[in-house]
C-alpha cells in the first residue's frame, strides 16, 4: 500500500516539475520512467527526503492562490508522511483559511495523538473550535485536560482561555491550581494578581503583591510590585494612603534606592511632579547617585518645563558620562526649548567634535539649523553629511529642497540633476526626476500668467503706488431740458 501511494505521489510531483516553465528540453518516456523509479526507490528508504519538494510545490500553489491544489498535494503527501508534524500543521492551516474547521480539527486531534505533551496543539485545537463557534467544545477540551493533568502549564493555558472568554472566575481557579503545582513560579502569581485586579478584588491583589515582594530578590521584580501597588490604590482613589506607607518605608530604609523610585512614581501618578522632583533630588543628595535616578530626574524636569533644572541636571550627567554622545544632543534640544539658540549651537559643535564622521549626526544638526532659520548653515551641514556618506543622496535632496524654498530654482535643478547622475537606485532617480518635472511645470505656469498692474514706488513718500492707466476720453452729457437750466 505504501509503495503504491508513494509511486502515485512521485508521478504527480515529477509531472508537476516537468510542467514548470524551465528552458525547453526534450524528455523521453524512458527517461521519465527511469527518474520515477530512481526517486521511488530512494523515497522507500528515506520518505522524509521528499518533504522539501512537497513544501516548495505547495508554497508555489499558495502564492498563486491555488489553495485547493495545495491541499490536494498535502493530502497525498500525508499518506506517505503520516507523522510529519510540519506537513500536518500546514495542511490544517490551509483548511482554516477555507474555514473548513471540521477538517482542521481532525488534523489537530491527530497531532495531539502523535505528541500529547505538546500544549501548543491543544491551543490551536481550542482556537479552531472557537473559530467554528464551538466554544462549548473548546471549554470541554480544557476541562478534560485539567481533570487528567498535573502539568501546571496546562492550567495556565486553561486560565488564558477562560480569561479570553471573560470567564475570569474560572481563570482564577485554574491559575490557583497551577500555583499549587508550582508555588515558586512568580509569573503565575503575577497572572493571578492581574485577574484579581480585573475582578476588582483589590485586597486579594494587594496580598499577592506583598507575598511576591517578601521573596523578591531582583530589582525589576520589586519595581513591578510597587508599580502594581500604585495601580491598585489609584483604581480605588487611595494614592494619598499609599503615599504615607511609602514615605514611612523610605524613612526606615533611607539607603534603599527602590524606595525613592516608587515614591516618586506615586507622586507623578498623583500629578505632584514637584514632590517627585524633590524625592529624586533627595536620593542624589544622600549618595544614591544612580544613573537611572539621574535620568528619571532629568525626564521629569524636562517634561515639567523646568528647563533650568533640566539643563543643570543633564550637565551633571554629562560630566559623569562624557562619552555618551546622545546626551549632548539632548542638552542642545533642552537649550533650544529654553530659547538659548547660541548655546545650543555650541553644544552641537561639541558633539560634532566627538563624532566628526557620523553623517547622521551632522545631518540632524542641519535639521536643527533649518528649524532655527539658518538655511545656509543647514545646507552646509547637509553637504558635509553627503561627503561623509556618498551612498545616500538624501542629504543632497535636502539641499535641493532648501534651494527651492529660497527661490533658487536653477540651483535646485542643478542639484537634482547631479543627484540623477549619481543615483544608483530607482527610487532616488524617480524622486529627483519628479522634483525636476514639478519645478519645470511651475515655471511654465508662472510664465503663462498675464502680468498684473505695475507697482511704482513714489520717491517722496516711499510708499508703493499703483500705476494709473490713462483716463478714457469722456463725452460731456447733454443738458436736459426742464424747469431748471
Amino acid at each position: 500500500m505504501f509503495k503504491r501511494e508513494c509511486v502515485v505521489l512521485v508521478v504527480f510531483i515529477i509531472t508537476t516539475i516537468l510542467m514548470l516553465p524551465f528552458p525547453v528540453f526534450a524528455v523521453e518516456k524512458q527517461d521519465k520512467d527511469a527518474i520515477l523509479q530512481e526517486i521511488s526507490a530512494f523515497i522507500d528508504k528515506s520518505p522524509d527526503a521528499i518533504r522539501p519538494i512537497i513544501f516548495s510545490i505547495a508554497d508555489e500553489y499558495v502564492n498563486n492562490n491555488k489553495i485547493d491544489e495545495a491541499i490536494a498535494l498535502y493530502e497525498k503527501a500525508s499518506k506517505i508522511l503520516p507523522t510529519s508534524e510540519d506537513l500536518l500543521s500546514r495542511l490544517a492551516n490551509l483548511y482554516n483559511r477555507k474555514a473548513d474547521y471540521s477538517k482542521s480539527t481532525d488534523i489537530y486531534k491527530k497531532m495531539i495523538e502523535l505528541k500529547p505533551d505538546n500544549i501548543w496543539y491543544y491551543n490551536v485545537l481550542s482556537d479552531t473550535y472557537k473559530n467554528a463557534k464551538l466554544d462549548d467544545k473548546a471549554a470541554a477540551l480544557w476541562e478534560d485536560l485539567m481533570k487528567k493533568s498535573n502539568n501546571p502549564d496546562i492550567f495556565i493555558q486553561a486560565a488564558n482561555f477562560y480569561n479570553n472568554q471573560n470567564n475570569t472566575d474560572s481563570a482564577v481557579l485554574a491559575v490557583k491550581k497551577a500555583i499549587e503545582l508550582k508555588p515558586d513560579n512568580a509569573s503565575y502569581q503575577q497572572t493571578l494578581e492581574s485577574y484579581y485586579v480585573k475582578l476588582e478584588k483589590f485586597s486579594d491583589a494587594e496580598a499577592i503583591c506583598d507575598k511576591i515582594l517578601a521573596s523578591a530578590k531582583d530589582a525589576w521584580m520589586k519595581d513591578w510590585v510597587n508599580s502594581e501597588l500604585i495601580n491598585i490604590y489609584q483604581k480605588q482613589n487611595k494614592l494619598p494612603e499609599l503615599a504615607l506607607r511609602f514615605e514611612k518605608e523610605l524613612d526606615q530604609a533611607p539607603k534603599e534606592l527602590s524606595g525613592y523610585r516608587k515614591l516618586a512614581e506615586l507622586y507623578q501618578r498623583n500629578n505632584k511632579r514637584d514632590k517627585a522632583i524633590e524625592v529624586y533630588e533627595k536620593a542624589i543628595s544622600v549618595g544614591l547617585d544612580d544613573k537611572d535616578i539621574n535620568i528619571r530626574l532629568l525626564d521629569l524636569c524636562e517634561n515639567s518645563e523646568k528647563l533650568d533644572k533640566a539643563e543643570a541636571q543633564i550637565k551633571r550627567i554629562i560630566a559623569s558620562n562624557p562619552q555618551d554622545f546622545y546626551l549632548y544632543e539632548r542638552l542642545a534640544n533642552i537649550l533650544a526649548k529654553a530659547k538659548k539658540i547660541d548655546e545650543a549651537k555650541k553644544t552641537w559643535q561639541q558633539l560634532l567634535e566627538k563624532a566628526p564622521n557620523d553623517a547622521g549626526t551632522v545631518s540632524r544638526f542641519g535639521d536643527r539649523l533649518n528649524e532655527w532659520g539658518d538655511t545656509d548653515g543647514a545646507m552646509q551641514q547637509y553637504r558635509r553629511a553627503q561627503s561623509l556618506d556618498s551612498k545616500s543622496l538624501w542629504y543632497s535632496m535636502r539641499v535641493a529642497d532648501l534651494l527651492v524654498n529660497q527661490g533658487k530654482i536653477e540651483d535646485a535643478k542643478k542639484e537634482l540633476n547631479n543627484i540623477l547622475a549619481k543615483a544608483a537606485d530607482d527610487w532616488t532617480k524617480k524622486e529627483a526626476e519628479r522634483k525636476i518635472k514639478d519645478l519645470e511645470a511651475k515655471a511654465k505656469e508662472t510664465a503663462s500668467v498675464p502680468a498684473t498692474a505695475v507697482v511704482v514706488t513714489s520717491p517722496q513718500a516711499a510708499q508703493p503706488v499703483k500705476a494709473v492707466a490713462p483716463a478714457e476720453k469722456t463725452t460731456k452729457p447733454a443738458k436736459k431740458k426742464g424747469l431748471f437750466r
